[in-house]
């Protein structure tokens, strides 16, 4: 982490002992107000059913050392938590966050499904019917941004090539909370008042097609949005959500900083 990085962790966003109702927050030591700092709010991926905030630690870490308070949220994966779940426990979370550290505007990045949870929050910030249907209340905050990495546009993870496992997948997050399934397509969603974006993946990763898919169509459609990837004759091969996994390679370090100097470009 670096004798320069404060991490006070497992705060509870809901009261209770379940350390899936918590979240991490970074800063520099020698910031003398870090809640004046812009901050960033960071959810976790792991294919909806699993993966940890303390995995994102280190990339919080890196992201601190460019003058940001950065919190990394834990919620309930499934079978235990559904997306229905996932998705109130994120916004439970973010409000919580916000109401803390008193800020009325935050950036949201997430990695592969915390980047589809991203998304999906993004979309029913504005968008009452989808609250209803998800069940929750989001703040006046706005969203300045969104980093997404090894971006997924849909909740079938997988490349099209593991159809069973996508369905099994869907299956699995979509028990009890059915009825959301309306509200769990992207592209259908849009609306007008997304925040600008950052995608970042690299060629080797299995979901780079994924990735460069929905970033051209955020293309067509005009949307706000720059992109970040790693050819394979550039480095050594890379797995997928690299630069969150292992923020100290150098290829990391230029991607991320990629998307810090995009946020501060807005």
């Amino acid at each position: 982490m670096g004798k320069d990085i404060e991490i006070k962790e497992n705060i509870p966003y809901v009261e209770g002992n379940d350390t899936l109702y918590t979240y991490d927050y970074i800063y520099e030591k020698n910031e003398t107000n870090p809640s004046s700092l812009p901050l960033i709010i960071n959810i976790h991926g792991g294919a909806f059913t699993g993966g940890d905030k303390k995995i994102n630690k280190y990339y919080a870490a890196f992201l601190a050392k460019y003058h940001y308070q950065v919190a990394t949220i834990n919620y309930h994966y499934a079978p235990a938590g559904n997306l229905q779940k996932q998705v109130q426990d994120c916004i439970l979370a973010i409000n919580k966050i916000l109401n803390t550290y008193k800020k009325n505007e935050f950036y949201l990045t997430g990695d592969s499904s915390g980047s589809v949870l991203v998304l999906l929050i993004s979309l029913l910030w504005n968008n009452q019917e989808m609250q209803k249907a998800y069940k929750v209340e989001v703040p006046t905050a706005k969203i300045k941004a969104l980093g997404l990495t090894g971006t997924q546009a849909s909740i079938n993870m997988f490349p099209s090539t593991m159809k069973p496992f996508n369905n099994e997948n869907r299956r699995i997050i979509l028990n009890g909370c059915e009825n959301i399934e309306k509200y769990t397509n992207i592209e259908e969603l849009w609306n007008n008042k997304m925040p600008p974006i950052y995608i970042m993946s690299a060629e080797e990763d299995v979901c780079y097609k994924n990735c460069y898919t929905f970033d051209k169509w955020l293309d067509k459609k005009n949307h706000p949005h720059q992109s970040y990837y790693l050819k394979k004759d550039e480095t050594e091969k890379l797995y997928h959500c690299f630069n969150v996994i292992r923020p100290d390679l150098d290829c990391s370090k230029k991607m991320n900083i990629a998307m810090i100097n995009y946020f501060k470009s807005l």
